[in-house]
């Protein structure tokens, strides 16, 4: 029993390390060709491996299409959570907002695989269990009640999340998109629209400059989490 349990420790290590191995080509073929690039012949090749052992540990190329996906969601996850802990809920949301838009700007083929065919084929049990919306929901909500505004935090948040997706989608195509400070004040004006332009001492007030600061520096200059 003693000798046995190692064996399947180490059996358990090779797995998870092929299982990587599959994850982090794939990631390589996609960045550098493209998702439509993407197949099981062309991984297995890549990592010196036949195609029939890729199915030990994947059903199929969505099946690893959708776990590209989640591990994008968790990096973008990870590259907002900073700014969720700004202290002026306004600074606060705009960091977020604009955090998200880097993000996607920034790693195009990462976000493209968040978003694939794939994803949206997936059962709810597939699905990454948190995704942006759930750390935009409870800044609208402070913001809403501050307001006394009556709404539905959790569907102001996808609709958040929808706006800013359609930003990222259209960065690469639209002109009026093309740099970074017109994304930055598009955004801004669907907030304002929203929740009605900043507060005076919120743009120049000693706290409210500190916070915006704080938001937008992150936003240009996002972290590379979510590089893969």
């Amino acid at each position: 029993m003693g000798l046995t349990e190692p064996k399947v420790r180490r059996a358990a290590a090779q797995r998870l390390e092929l299982r990587e191995r599959i994850l982090d080509a794939s990631r390589r073929i996609v960045m550098r060709e493209g998702l439509a690039a993407l197949s099981m012949r062309k991984i297995a090749d890549a990592i010196g491996y036949s195609p029939a052992s890729l199915y030990l540990h994947f059903a199929n190329r969505d099946d690893i299409v959708r776990a590209l996906g989640r591990e994008g969601h968790a990096h973008l996850l990870a590259h907002l959570a900073p700014f969720a802990r700004i202290d002026d809920p306004r600074a606060r949301l705009e960091a977020l907002a604009h955090g998200y838009v880097a993000y996607g700007c920034d790693h195009p083929q990462a976000y493209r695989l968040m978003f694939s065919e794939a994803e949206a084929a997936a059962t709810e049990a597939d699905l990454p269990s948190e995704r942006a919306p759930s750390l935009f929901a409870p800044t609208l909500q402070t913001l809403a009640d501050a307001q006394q505004r009556r709404i539905d935090s959790t569907s102001l948040a996808c609709a958040l999340q929808a706006m800013l997706h359609g930003v990222v989608a259209l960065a690469s195509r639209d002109p009026a998109l093309a740099s970074e400070a017109q994304r930055r004040q598009t955004v801004d004006v669907a907030l304002d629209a929203w929740f009605g332009p900043r507060e005076p001492e919120q743009h120049d007030g000693q706290n409210g400059q500190s916070d915006r600061d704080s938001a937008a520096a992150p936003a240009r200059k996002p972290t590379k989490a979510g590089a893969t």
